[in-house]
């Protein structure tokens, strides 16, 4: 009902308001579609031109006059009362397309039908919101419109019979909207609208519902107010508006039943349809207000594609195709309309188009087979595929299948949730979770959302950051994208504060369950973050006395306490090694503007992605460090206070190390290596694996010549963020020189923490060679993101501990490119290099290797590369050897390749 008064305000009674109509009883005809300005209604529809008006009906019914319209064009008239109940329907379905006169009474009246009125429709309050649809079938159509628009007719029942009119309703004092009637105010709000909903026309459970309401102040033209509640009504009454807001989310979370990723499902229709059920019909309201009964029409809608994925224009480029001959079946016509995923309102878009309908079918492009595919992306899809373009958001989208009148008769999307047709699922050209199958330690989407709820309102350890945060989040938030090749299991938190000159931040914490825990010190330095060389991983930090550091080789790993205490010191770094102070970062003596990584990689089988607690328990004791700040003056400041002294969050995105343009420059540039080709630069042939140094070596070197690449330094500390335990290497490729590209190597051995006997993670940490060894499909640096990922206990290994990892994109993958073959597989991203701009190249590959702070006595280490040129050398058999290949001549290698 409060949802419905603010349309009635902006509408009706706040000429200031900017979405004002006209006064009561009075039709606004709107002679054009609704755009991203209307923003007074959600989900509105763009493909009708509304016309409104605002029943008044306490003094005497209202007349509704319809001209007649012709056959092929659809109208309706829906009726809904301020309960946003639908109490009648007029027009195409509901009493055809002739001319016809109907009456609108309010609920207290009893007179007899006059001649010549079609139908009488009561409405149980006085007031009473009609809505026009008028079918456009483009944009010249717009005069036709708006000539039926002009044949409507609204006038009092006196006037329609021409006898004298009774007395005027009493002026109403209608209050002003306050966002706050959604919340703490809406007993005020109830109280005044009731007056217009007498209970003489309600079932025995609502005049039941009305006398509780009155216990506590809520009832017509009462004066609520909590103080006069006791301390216990007051609390049940703010734990009641969050439950039911809770609820009323949930509700609206899972209308229907969902069907290739679509609800389907109804939130809109009479009195009886409810039936009692308040959430959903206010679950009705927050989806789209004032929404059409399932007979009249049916709104599939989704926020997902066809795996469950939630839909973000800002990662991936989707089709929603319909199989020959399966157009959606509607006697009337269907639309598809494009809404931002979090006002639910229409998006700016260079073409203005907010949908794709039927009435488009002339101009829109099949396919060979008669299907019929839309595009759904940000940028344009080319000149070639515009007709069929559906502009999105560059983030989160909510998309609205309308079936206008549709067919009750097999093929039908009725009943709801259970029809003989369903809308096609959308799909991603580009799936970030690439396989069908999550593989063993992947993150589930219960345990991403849990980890995110737990720690992701910090605003100093700001995140949690990773592949499956930005992939799997309905709405993740900038700081979330973790766009520098990030690894699939990794959980980051990122710290940026200003540590003041002679200031100590003491951290206390738990270790998490995981595989890698690590604290770095970066600063801000040519355009990316450089390591200052302070970090400390969680091995070398020790333990408060009584706990146990479980990363320390032979210690229990599931044991209890498990208690550190670190401090970042404004203090420079002592010469020896020995004279540090154990747990201590230093951070220089003038301190300044820092930036702080916490990571923590493959969290323990049952825990959360941070590795601080069970994921399915709702209960948690541990979690983010405390913080507590030591001024030079011995001031301590500490949790909120702490952070406000210091923090400096991020507010955005962090940079990319190129712009799109930058790249394709660094593409075509005149002085490249003449041996490469704009075509695949800077992949090369050979397929040869590198060690990592930083961006100016190892990215923009990799376009000179050897000669040249050779005199950029190569030596110093990781760049862009990078890991300084963690040793990369990589190989840039094309899909010109083979569509399959396949790298063999030795697994080091690493310690498979992950499940355990008991399957709640390993109970003692092993020695090993390497603590974490991944290998991730990359897009180019503008892009930045990663489109899978394995890491070393989801690689098969043979008796000898070598891996086959088989590259490529799904179409090539070979088909005894299986685990049971022992055979691993990775996919290419079908976005190449991933721009969002004509120059993308899709052949572009890239793959990272990380190998994690090795042992010092694992002589084949790639920390023992000194120099380039010297992988395979050092590495041996660990080194990985690639090749291209097709997908046939991998599959003639049988099934043991």
């Amino acid at each position: 009902m409060i949802v419905a008064y603010k349309v009635l305000h902006d509408y009706n009674v706040d000429t200031d308001s900017g979405a004002y109509l006209a006064p009561f009883n009075q039709i606004a005809n709107e002679a054009r579609v609704y755009t991203p300005k209307d923003t007074a209604v959600s989900t509105p529809n763009s493909d009708t031109p509304y016309s409104f008006v605002q029943l008044d009906l306490r003094a005497e019914p209202m007349v509704i006059c319809l001209p007649a319209i012709e056959q092929d064009r659809y109208y309706d008239v829906q009726l809904t009362d301020m309960y946003t109940n639908n109490f009648g329907y007029m027009g195409s379905r509901a009493t055809g397309n002739g001319a016809g006169c109907y009456l609108v009474a309010g609920p207290g009246w009893s007179g007899e039908t006059p001649a010549r009125i079609g139908a009488v429709f009561q409405s149980d309050t006085d007031f009473a919101f009609t809505i026009f649809r008028t079918q456009l079938f483009d944009p010249d159509d717009m005069p036709n419109v708006e000539k039926v628009q002009a044949g409507y007719r609204v006038e009092p029942l006196s006037a329609y019979l021409g006898v004298t009119a009774p007395a005027a309703a009493a002026p109403v004092d209608w209050p002003a909207f306050s966002p706050a009637a959604f919340s703490t105010d809406f007993p005020s709000y109830l109280n005044f609208l009731l007056q217009f909903a007498p209970p003489t026309a309600l079932s025995g459970p609502e005049q039941a519902l009305r006398a509780r309401f009155a216990g506590i102040g809520i009832g017509p033209g009462e004066t609520f107010d909590a103080q006069t509640l006791s301390s216990d009504k007051q609390a049940a009454l703010a734990d009641a508006i969050k439950a039911a807001t809770a609820k009323i989310a949930a509700t609206a979370g899972s209308v229907g039943t969902t069907i290739n990723g679509w609800q389907i499902g109804a939130a809109a229709g009479d009195r009886e349809f409810f039936d009692g059920d308040w959430a959903l019909r206010a679950a009705g309201s927050k989806l789209g207000i004032y929404g059409n009964s399932s007979e009249e029409a049916a709104y599939p809608f989704t926020r997902t594609d066809i795996n469950t994925v939630p839909l973000d224009g800002s990662q991936h480029n989707y089709t929603l195709t319909f199989p020959p001959g399966e157009l959606p079946p509607v006697n009337a016509f269907w639309s598809v309309t494009m809404y931002d995923g979090q006002t639910q309102l229409l998006i700016d878009n260079p073409i203005n188009r907010y949908l794709i309908n039927s009435p488009m079918l002339p101009g829109l492009k099949t396919n060979p087979d008669g299907s019929l595919t839309l595009h759904i992306q940000h940028e344009s899809p080319g000149k070639d595929r515009e007709s069929n373009w559906l502009p999105a958001p560059a983030g989160p989208m909510f998309v609205v299948m309308r079936l206008y009148w549709p067919k009750a008769e097999a093929p039908s999307v009725l009943p709801l949730g259970k029809g003989s047709w369903a809308p096609p699922g959308i799909v991603p050209v580009t799936n970030a979770r690439a396989l069908d199958a999550t593989r063993p330690g992947d993150k589930s989407l219960e345990t991403v959302i849990r980890t995110d709820q737990r720690y992701g309102g910090d605003l100093f350890f700001q995140g949690p950051r990773g592949w499956a945060y930005w992939n799997l989040l309905e709405y993740p938030k900038p700081i979330q994208n973790p766009n520098l090749w990030p690894d699939t299991q990794s959980t980051y938190f990122i710290s940026q504060f200003s540590l003041p000159a002679g200031a100590t931040l003491t951290m206390r914490g738990a270790y998490p369950r995981a595989r890698y825990f690590k604290f770095a010190l970066y600063k801000a330095r040519g355009g990316t973050f450089v390591s200052t060389g302070e970090d400390i991983a969680g091995w070398d930090i020790a333990a408060d006395p009584g706990s146990t550091n479980p990363f320390v080789v032979g210690n229990d790993r599931l044991t209890e306490p498990r208690d550190y205490t670190v401090s970042i010191v404004a203090r420079d770094a002592p010469e020896k090694p020995g004279d540090r102070a154990a747990n201590t970062l230093y951070a220089g003596s003038g301190g300044g503007d820092l930036q702080f990584v916490t990571r923590i990689y493959l969290s323990d089988a049952g825990s959360d992605g941070a590795g601080w607690a069970p994921w399915a328990s709702a209960v948690r004791t541990r979690g983010l460090p405390h913080l507590e700040l030591t001024l030079a003056d011995g001031t301590r400041l500490g949790g909120e206070a702490a952070v406000a002294a210091i923090a400096n969050p991020i507010a955005g995105n962090t940079a990319q190390p190129f712009t799109a343009a930058q790249w394709t420059a660094l593409v075509n540039a005149k002085d490249n290596d003449p041996a490469l080709d704009p075509v695949t630069a800077p992949a090369r042939k050979d397929g040869k694996w590198e060690k990592y140094w930083n961006i100016k070596y190892s990215i923009l070197g990799s376009f000179k010549t050897p000669e040249e690449q050779a005199r950029i330094p190569y030596a110093g500390p990781i760049d862009g963020g990078g890991d300084p335990d963690t040793n990369y290497l990589f190989v840039q490729l094309s899909r010109a020189f083979g569509p399959v590209f396949v790298t063999r190597g030795k697994m080091p051995t690493f310690p498979d923490t992950y499940a355990g006997a008991a399957g709640r993670g390993l109970a003692i940490m092993p020695s090993a060679q390497t603590q974490y060894w991944s290998i991730v499909s990359c897009e180019a640096a503008p892009s930045g993101q990663i489109v899978d990922g394995l890491s070393d206990m989801q690689v098969p290994l043979d008796a000898d501990g070598n891996y086959t990892i088989v590259y490529s994109r799904k179409e090539d993958r070979p088909s005894n490119a299986t685990l049971e073959n022992g055979v691993a597989w990775i996919e290419w991203s079908p976005r190449g290099e991933g721009l969002d701009t004509p120059d993308n190249r899709t052949d572009f590959g890239m793959l990272m290797m990380r190998v994690m702070a090795p042992s010092d006595d694992w002589v084949q280490s790639p920390a023992n590369i000194t120099k380039p040129g010297e992988e395979v050398g050092v590495m041996g058999p660990y080194y990985p050897q690639g090749a291209y290949t097709t997908k046939e001549a991998f599959e003639a290698l049988g099934d043991k390749p």
